[in-house]
């Protein structure tokens, strides 16, 4: 494997951005639905809405990033290797289930980073780096 690519840290910063979102976000609506109870928390008024909706600001933003696409990540990996991958070796080097190597892999033959190789495997379709 590279020694450009940590899937620990990879998938740790994944973690770390989905429960802070998820955290955040559940923040951000209890603070804003507080409002209505009998006895709200000391935000009241609209200093409570804006810090509400900075929370889920926020909170959206880290769950964006802690689901999207990992199209940097697989482009430093490519690359590092120089030569071509496949689906399953995408699976084996990132840790990530097929349906997203293949979502990656889509997604950089369509940016242009990848192509299909001129040499063909019977088993799996082959993609090279563009250069």
């Amino acid at each position: 494997m590279p020694a450009g690519f940590n899937n620990v840290s990879f998938h740790r910063r994944r973690a770390i951005l989905k429960t802070a979102g998820l955290v955040l976000v559940l923040t951000g609506l209890f603070t804003i639905l507080d409002l209505v109870s009998t006895v709200p928390i000391p935000l009241t008024g609209m200093r409570a809405v804006f810090t509400g909706l900075v929370l889920l600001i926020f909170g959206f933003l880290a769950l964006y990033h802690g689901y999207k696409l990992p199209i940097p990540e697989a482009i430093e990996l490519i690359h590092g290797r120089g030569r071509g991958i496949t689906a399953s070796e995408l699976v084996h080097l990132m840790r990530v289930d097929r349906a997203t190597a293949d979502r990656i892999i889509q997604a950089l033959v369509h940016k242009g980073f990848l192509r299909t190789s001129a040499q063909r495997d019977e088993a799996e379709e082959v993609f090279d780096p563009v250069q």
